[in-house]
C-alpha cells in the first residue's frame, strides 16, 4: 500500500503541466466560481464514475480550500490502490494567494 506526500503550491505548479488527476474536493458552488485550470470536480457523487474510470499509476494531485479535508482524501486513495498521491499544502486560498 502506497503513502500520500504533501506538496507545497509551487512542486504542484510544477507537476500540473504532466499528464496527472489535479482533483478539486471543494464544494460545487465554489468550484463552480473558480478553481485550477485542467481541475476535475470530485464529489460524493462522481467519485464512483471517476473510479471506475481511472489508471491508479497516473500521478494524481488533491486539493481542498485550505489543505485539510485533501490529507483524508489523499489516504483514501492510497487505501484503495492509487500510487503515486499528492495533498496540496494550503489548499486553494494558498494557490490563489501565490498567483497575486
Amino acid at each position: 500500500m502506497s503513502s500520500y506526500k504533501q506538496i507545497s503550491v509551487e512542486e504542484s505548479k510544477e507537476m500540473i503541466s504532466s499528464d496527472i488527476y489535479l482533483l478539486d474536493i471543494r464544494d460545487e458552488m465554489s468550484f463552480a466560481k473558480s478553481h485550477i485550470s485542467g481541475a476535475v470536480h470530485l464529489t460524493n457523487e462522481s467519485i464512483d464514475q471517476f473510479l471506475l474510470d481511472a489508471d491508479k499509476n497516473k500521478t494524481t494531485i488533491i486539493y481542498c480550500y485550505k489543505g485539510i479535508s485533501s490529507i483524508d482524501a489523499a489516504k483514501y486513495l492510497c487505501d484503495i490502490g492509487f500510487n503515486e498521491v499528492y495533498s496540496m499544502q494550503g489548499g486553494y486560498e494558498e494557490w490563489i494567494q501565490s498567483n497575486v
